[in-house]
């Protein structure tokens, strides 16, 4: 059971720090920067390091190498795009009649993708971005307060966040925003240094958490207290690095800037949403963001490692409400009134991915179907009278782009649909037709992957692809139905049981469809069946259900797969070897995470229960751990499992900080500046972080 504290007033605010304790680790290290390290293949002291590393340096300009293999890419596709549609119809099409039209209808469905090929080729041409100076003070215009919203996650996610947000410099207040009413939480904050607020009533979710907080704020401000210029935010599973703030606050100088956005990164690289490099969010922060950070665009609100102007939101009545994804809406209401918005291209803070399917689904549908209520009431398609035509684009089309699951589906039934009408689709020699097909698809590709800075790993995304059709489907019966949407969170904690995902059921109904179409049509070439067509126009649609089926079994096979499935712990584990002591034993780490450890000892030195002092590297103090159980190992030793027992405030500060402002020198092979958290041995995909060749880091001389 957790401890009980009882409260007598709707808001229970501990005192404040005076200001922020000496940080762990502190400022970046001078000296050579940490992306032309993770580049030259920095290796922890047992695996990789996770693509992201490379990414705490400021990722301002994109290597010449990099651009110029877009560019190609990207030009690449359209072309071989454009020389396949031509053949088609030049060279391929039947002379007339129901056959011609059913054969339109296919070439105009191979001809779509270019439209948005087209549209990226000049939005993605140049992601070059720039940055501020550092902040070192809390200056006048520039004071800052942290928001943690917290609504019923475990101590192993939220404590790393409230202590690491504590020692952040400048000066600042740490707000931990409890929509829980957990007693322990405001006995966490007390202790390290945090201000724990909570409120009666509890609408709006997320929104309504932070409008309180800023209501309190306002309300303190009249009152005399002095004022607080600048909110940052960050989701109560997102670790702030030490450089958070400095880096971030001098966009404000400009006194139009409302909001600044940074990359929302996740230390449990690998999850479902990720390939161990870089993933679908990946994409979406180092590619597409930084292409709309200029003029007349700019990002909008994720949630999350974000900074807001005060007095922004307060001129636009608060954060939104009307819908659940509030910081999108929230974001044109600052647009409408001529705020700015920028993007800072620099690893700032460490949260956690969906790590399983269901959590994954949870998520995107809300995203999904809240964006469907952003369309509907903002009237996105007539808003180009107050946004710019940049602007009016990426929100027009962000939006629409939900629906990607509905498309899909037209994407699998059109080639099947063709191909049991009948009709004669393609003249072309069935082999002929093939090579062409080929060659074209693979140009795509490559010229795709290129174009999006090879942050696509095709297995990744075409898998989760696949997952966004029920999406897709979820908004599309919320545009038609208009029902009333509830904000729910996605899960952090662990699962009672381990247990693999299940693929919805629509997916299983597009594999019986495209496996009957697909059975069929080779009976029909065999003669077994009525079958009115040639076989060149059977291999015209075939190819593409056979692509389809394809991606349809790879997502389906993600979905079930075991390393996916759900974990009973509640706090991520990071596998590394270190020498370290528990009491006066010697030892070596095994893996650590924030609700505990494993050491291996020499056989028989370490009693089997009770608590014990673990002194780890780095000059940290000693934290003192629960034996759980001991397991014997190779050659002589055995391996110790280690809990901080629950209240221990200290203990989860201590690893919390260790863990994520690790001190220099503290593991061996670790570059001075990345935390521990970025050692990864399981790491799927090998060679150089695509983060590192993308970007040349300041002070770096890569081309």
């Amino acid at each position: 059971m957790h401890p009980s504290q009882s409260q007598d007033s709707p808001v229970a605010a501990e005192p404040l720090a005076s200001g922020p304790a000496p940080s762990v680790s502190g400022s970046l290290p001078a000296g050579r920067p940490v992306a032309a390290r993770v580049r030259r293949g920095a290796l922890g002291a047992d695996g990789a390091l996770a693509g992201w590393a490379a990414g705490i340096d400021y990722l301002g300009t994109e290597t010449t190498r990099s651009r110029l293999i877009a560019h190609a890419g990207v030009l690449g596709s359209i072309i071989a795009l454009l020389l396949y549609v031509s053949w088609r119809v030049l060279f391929t099409l039947p002379s007339g009649g129901w056959n011609l039209a059913v054969a339109l209808v296919l070439v105009a469905f191979e001809l779509f993708p270019v439209f948005g090929l087209v549209i990226r080729a000049v939005t993605l041409w140049n992601i070059d971005c720039r940055r501020p100076e550092p902040v070192t003070t809390a200056e006048p215009g520039l004071r800052s307060a942290v928001f943690i919203p917290t609504y019923n996650e475990p101590v192993e996610v939220i404590a790393p966040t409230i202590a690491a947000a504590c020692r952040l410099e400048p000066a600042h207040q740490t707000w931990v925003l409890d929509d829980g009413d957990r007693p322990w939480v405001a006995e966490l904050c007390r202790d390290l240094g945090a201000r724990y607020v909570r409120r009666d009533e509890h609408s709006h979710a997320k929104a309504g958490n932070m409008n309180h907080a800023l209501d309190l704020m306002h309300r303190e401000t009249e009152d005399g207290a002095e004022p607080i210029d600048v909110v940052a935010v960050l989701d109560c599973d997102h670790v702030p690095l030490p450089h958070f703030l400095t880096a971030t606050l001098g966009w404000f100088h400009d006194e139009r800037l409302a909001l600044v956005q940074a990359p929302q990164t996740y230390y449990n690289s690998g999850a479902f949403d990720d390939d161990g490099d870089t993933g679908e969010q990946g994409m979406f922060f180092h590619v597409l963001l930084p292409a709309r950070n200029h003029d007349g665009a700019g990002p909008f609100w994720c949630g999350s490692t974000s900074l807001i102007r005060v007095s922004a939101l307060r001129e636009v009545g608060g954060i939104s409400t009307d819908t659940i994804v509030e910081d999108m809406h929230t974001t044109l209401n600052l647009l409408r009134k001529d705020w700015k918005t920028a993007y800072h291209h620099q690893v700032l803070a460490l949260g956690l991915a969906p790590a399983t399917p269901d959590q994954y689904l949870l998520q995107r549908r809300r995203w999904g179907m809240g964006s469907m209520q952003v369309l509907v009431r903002e009237r996105l398609w007539a808003a180009k009278r107050w946004l710019s035509w940049r602007n009016y684009y990426e929100y027009l089309s962000g939006t629409l782009w939900w629906l990607e699951g509905v498309g899909t589906v037209f994407a699998f039934l059109i080639p099947a649909i063709v191909l049991v009408s009948g009709a004669q689709v393609s003249t072309a020699n069935p082999w002929l037709f093939l090579a062409v097909f080929v060659v074209m698809f693979t140009i795509r590709l490559w010229g795709s992957r290129a174009m999006y800075r090879l942050h696509l790993h095709w297995p990744t995304a075409f898998a989760l692809r696949i997952l966004r059709v029920p999406v897709g489907l979820s908004c599309l019966f919320w545009l038609l139905t208009r029902r009333t949407l509830q904000f729910q969170v996605t899960p952090k904690a662990g699962a009672n049981q381990r247990a693999r995902g299940q693929a919805p059921r629509v997916l299983w109904g597009l594999v019986a469809v495209l496996a009957f179409v697909a059975v069929y049509a080779l009976l029909g070439l065999s003669g077994l069946v009525p079958w009115h067509t040639t076989a060149a126009s059977t291999v015209a649609s075939g190819v593409w259900l056979i692509l389809a089926g394809l991606v349809l079994v790879m997502g389906i096979r993600r979905i079930q797969a075991a390393e996916f499935a759900t974990s009973r712990r509640n706090a991520y584990r990071v596998v590394l070897r270190a020498p370290v002591t528990l009491g006066e034993i010697p030892g070596e780490l095994v893996d650590i995470s924030v609700g505990g450890a494993a050491v291996r000892l020499p056989k028989g030195s370490l009693a089997p229960s009770g608590e014990i002092a673990l002194s780890l590297p780095g000059g940290a103090d000693p934290v003192l751990l629960q034996t759980v159980r001991i397991r014997s190992s190779d050659g002589g030793s055995e391996i110790a499992s280690l809990r901080v027992r629950f209240g221990d405030w200290a203990a989860y500060r201590s690893l919390s900080l260790w863990l994520f402002h690790t001190p220099a020198g503290a593991v061996d092979g670790l570059p001075d500046g990345i935390p521990a958290v970025a050692l990864r041995r399981d790491l799927r995909r090998t060679g150089r972080p695509t983060l590192a060749r993308q970007y040349r880091a300041e002070g770096d001389g890569t081309p």
